[in-house]
């Protein structure tokens, strides 16, 4: 009888596997995607054209607007001006670090892709804050088709997925999210969707892209707001409540061909979006692993060095005397550069179930080598910047990684040196308009906060401030608030300005200046702030001041 059984249940248990098979198959990788039609020179920098006409023009005060983007390799931002003539017009040769996705500061236009080589046609309805958006090539394929997929494919949801603060709706609401991927996935691999028919293969590829990065980019912003919402009033998350990366993104390592290892993430229409939060989420071991590591020390001193007890890199440099301190503190073993990236991806690799160093996570690890906001300019610090991407290169296998790590590397030696080949050095009226600002308050300390009165951080870094500001009450030390006065009218702004005591210099610019300073510093968000020292050189962007800070520069 317990042959018969036996018997049975392996005769059965082939079916059972099928069908639980067949029931749970997801798509590895997608039929006909990508297409081949974006090649490696598609991500590399190249000149496009804007040109159009505000029509029905009403007098709002600007004859300029600006096309603002980010670098999605280097995690730089850029702002590109274009003047408007007196009839409406406008026609701008601009410079864009790779193709994707840009914005229009100043003026009402949605956001639209725009190729390198291609031309990107906008006609403005001023008066009705209409726009009509079209061009050659793959920009105006994509421009054309893309409001009529994002309909088609919009999340019908509509509550928000932290709703009521449950873990269980939360971890319902990702689940219905990956089969909105998977609907996606499987409508791409059977090119079922109708309205890329006719559309190049260029198109098709950042069309699909943008389809799929859609439901990504909404899991990994409510995972972040899950994390913020669910903190306890000390901060600390709360225990009942956590939901941990590995276990929510659970579904990347069977997708990851087109979600992980998609050079073309960086076209897609919330690929920004996408890859910011990857960042901080889900590939966070190269931001915040760092912090558990000293990677190398400047000195030999033995009081420095203990301070630092454990965990070095190899010095950049071999120091004998420095060597053996590190080595002793250290118990006896230290790890290259290059080590402990490879560390860090193993980390992310084992974590989320991925079997290799993909686009995404490299990408990634490229923001954290080009991560040169907050450093000095000394010659230590460009010896370990070098020293980082060295450590960086053997994880690069993307060509485009590798292009846009050389490539910005070496602008950054260039603006840090002082090269001669400095475009920076032309004279443009945006450093007039810098400059004039400066001369106004020269011998000071100087600390701009650009700003705007619908920005939230903005008016709380402000607010943070007010007992800095009183303590340097009469010292030579200025503190500037600038505006748009088209986005922050006078009266409003300076309601709040003086309903919470908030002194220093308040400075309202026309937009056409602005737009210079936008520019000439190339920020497309608020709060951006600059550090001048008393000689007018700027020492810092985006760092809230100290007294510390200022006492040195003071000095």
């Amino acid at each position: 009888m317990n042959k018969i059984i036996i018997t049975f249940l392996l005769a059965v248990l082939p079916i059972t596997c099928c069908i639980a098979k067949k029931k749970s198959a997801i798509n590895a990788t997608l039929r006909g995607y990508p297409s081949g039609g974006i090649n490696e020179y598609h991500f590399h920098a190249g000149k496009a054209v804007v040109r159009g006409r505000f029509t029905n023009r009403t007098e709002r005060g600007f004859s300029t607007f600006n096309v603002t983007g980010t670098d999605l390799f280097s995690n730089q931002d850029f702002v590109r001006t274009i003047n408007i003539e007196p009839d409406g017009s406008f026609l701008e040769l601009i410079s864009l670090p790779h193709s994707g996705w840009v914005y229009f500061d100043g003026a009402d236009i949605p956001p639209a892709f725009i190729a390198v080589g291609d031309t990107l046609e906008l006609l403005i309805d001023d008066a009705g804050s209409e726009a009509t958006i079209s061009g050659s090539g793959a920009t105006g394929e994509v421009n054309s088709v893309w409001p009529r997929l994002e309909t088609q494919f919009a999340s019908k949801e509509t509550r928000t997925p932290w709703e009521g603060m449950k873990r269980e709706f939360m971890l319902e609401w990702k689940n219905r999210k990956v089969k909105e991927l998977d609907r996606i996935a499987n409508a791409i691999d059977a090119d079922t969707i109708a309205a890329l028919k006719g559309c190049s293969n260029y198109a098709k590829d950042v069309l699909k892209t943008s389809l799929l990065a859609m439901p990504l980019e909404q899991m990994l912003v409510a995972l972040h707001q899950w994390w913020w919402r669910t903190r306890n009033e000390d901060g600390k998350p709360n225990p009942a409540l956590t939901i941990s990366s590995g276990s929510f993104f659970d579904f990347l390592s069977a997708r990851q061909s087109y979600l992980m290892d998609n050079p073309l993430m960086v076209f897609a229409a919330d690929g920004g979006g996408v890859i910011n939060n990857m960042e901080f989420q889900v590939l966070n071991a190269y931001l915040y692993l760092a912090n558990d590591m000293e990677r190398w020390s400047k000195t030999t001193d033995s009081d420095e060095l203990s301070n630092y007890k454990e965990n070095f890199v190899l010095p950049h440099d071999y120091d004998p005397a420095l060597h053996r301190e590190m080595l002793d503190f250290d118990k006896g073993q230290l790890v290259s550069v290059a080590d402990y990236y490879k560390m860090c991806s193993d980390s992310i690799c084992s974590r989320f179930g991925l079997d290799h160093t993909g686009f995404m996570m490299q990408l990634c690890l490229l923001h954290r080598v080009l991560d040169f906001d907050f450093e000095g300019s000394d010659d230590w610090f460009l010896t370990r910047k070098a020293e980082e991407l060295a450590g960086a290169i053997p994880q690069f296998t993307a060509p485009s990684i590798c292009h846009h790590a050389v490539d910005v590397y070496r602008r950054f030696v260039i603006e840090r040196e002082g090269s001669a080949r400095m475009e920076a050095s032309v004279s443009t009226p945006g450093d007039s308009l810098f400059q004039s600002l400066k001369d106004k308050y020269a011998g000071n300390v100087i600390y701009m906060d650009f700003w705007g009165i619908g920005c939230g951080p903005c008016r709380k870094g402000m607010l943070d401030q007010r007992t800095l500001v009183e303590q340097y009450n009469g010292a030579p030390v200025r503190f500037l608030y600038i505006c748009n006065e088209k986005d922050s009218p006078r009266e409003p702004s300076e309601k709040f300005l003086s309903d919470n005591h908030i002194q220093g210099e308040h400075i309202f610019l026309s937009p056409d200046e602005w737009n210079l300073l936008t520019n000439k510093f190339q920020f497309n968000a608020i709060p951006f702030t600059l550090l001048l020292d008393r000689n007018g050189n700027v020492v810092e962007k985006n760092v809230p001041p100290t007294a510390a800070k200022l006492d040195e520069l003071l000095k």
